[in-house]
């Protein structure tokens, strides 16, 4: 059994092992691929990018392109609703600025269509008209039927160019849900009216429910990831998406750690598969909201360590171990969308020990987890 961790306060966990790679023998590989549903049959390297924080055109051009050329054919990218239809419902210009909303949306959608990404589209952050007084933008909206009607518009919007649209984050943390206790009940009701409006304006969209952290802490703050799993399960709703988001952090913990109800590694996710499968959805994949290793510097402060840390060359080599291992043993195993491609000083800063899952800097020079991936993606 391996350290207990909680969310919140993660212990340094790091464990030193053996980087060969896990073995699968040649009889075993053909069956995984036979087995393989359908719709994990895609290009597993994806990334998560932030681009609508991005206000220059070539900087998203260049992102886009390095995520090209790294063989990484997904991005998860958010188009938080608060941002689109900011004053009021039905408007979508910026009150500040006087211009369109949707321009530098639909600017990411050209570039990442112009170089052959896919996209991953995250929806939620409510605009505040739509919530109570002196709520957060995580507060779930005050009538469901105005973020039914904003996801009928986006789809609508992009119809045939994002097929894949995630719908709210986390929703076993309180601060993912308004600073309420979580609630799978009501997150149930919000999958339900979000799957409904889309599917009535593209019967062919793909719905991914909202990832869940992995979390051991039971409290007003969070809720264990399978409990609020199976509670979800028990309010009915299995019935509103097509593919299981997960996180997968390794935190110290190498890829091929087995899971354990007391541990968070990357292996975990396997228990919550049992859940699905004990619920009748053994035929939906797992794709992976936020996948990866920490990297922060050895002298980081332990205390601000949330995801443990390893060596930047083991962050390399496990990241792609992680998903070669997923690919071998786990047929219902997609998208892997690693936590993250870059992100600005702006957003988030060598001070902080997230700014370590980085694959590039802000300046593009990239690290050695791009140079894996990208060599793991196009075998060059």
């Amino acid at each position: 059994m391996g350290r207990r961790l909680t969310r919140r306060g993660f212990a340094k966990g790091l464990v030193a092992a053996p980087l060969a790679l896990a073995g699968c023998g040649e009889l075993a590989g053909v069956q995984i691929e036979q087995d393989r549903l359908p719709l994990a049959q895609v290009n597993p390297w994806g990334a998560n990018t932030f681009l609508h924080q991005d206000a220059e055109s070539w900087r998203k051009r260049k992102t886009l392109q390095m995520v090209k050329e790294a063989g990484i054919g997904w991005i998860k990218q958010h188009f938080p609703w608060a941002d689109i239809e900011q004053s009021g419902p039905g408007q979508y210009i910026d009150p500040l600025w006087k211009t369109s909303t949707w321009e530098k949306y639909d600017e990411i959608v050209d570039l990442a269509e112009e170089a052959g990404i896919e996209i991953v589209a995250r929806i939620d952050r409510v605009p505040a008209w739509a919530r109570p007084e002196e709520s957060t933008s995580t507060e779930p909206p005050s009538r469901l039927e105005d973020f039914g009607r904003f996801i009928e518009t986006i789809v609508a919007r992009y119809r045939r160019r994002i097929r894949h649209y995630q719908i709210w984050n986390e929703p076993n943390l309180a601060h993912e849900w308004g600073g309420r206790r979580p609630d799978a009940a009501g997150y149930a009701d919000l999958l339900r009216t979000a799957s409904a409006a889309a599917q009535a304006v593209d019967p062919e969209v793909l719905i991914l429910n909202a990832p869940l952290a992995a979390t051991l802490e039971r409290s007003a703050q969070a809720q264990v990831e399978l409990e609020f799993l199976q509670e979800f399960y028990d309010e009915g709703g299995g019935d509103y998406f097509h593919i299981h988001s997960a996180n997968a952090f390794g935190l110290g913990f190498p890829p091929e750690d087995p899971p354990d109800p007391e541990v968070l590694n990357f292996r975990r996710v396997e228990l919550s598969r049992e859940i699905m499968e004990a619920n009748g959805d053994g035929d939906k994949p797992i794709w992976f909201n936020e996948y990866g290793w920490n990297a922060s510097p050895p002298d980081f402060p332990p205390h601000l360590l949330v995801w443990s840390r390893v060596d930047e060359d083991v962050q390399a080599e496990w990241t792609v171990r992680g998903v070669e291992y997923a690919r071998a043993n786990w047929p219902w195993a997609g998208v892997f969308c690693i936590w993250f491609f870059l992100r600005q000083y702006i957003d988030v800063d060598p001070d902080e020990s997230e700014f370590y899952f980085r694959m590039v800097d802000p300046d593009f020079t990239p690290r050695p987890v791009y140079r894996a991936v990208a060599r793991a993606a196009t075998g060059k």
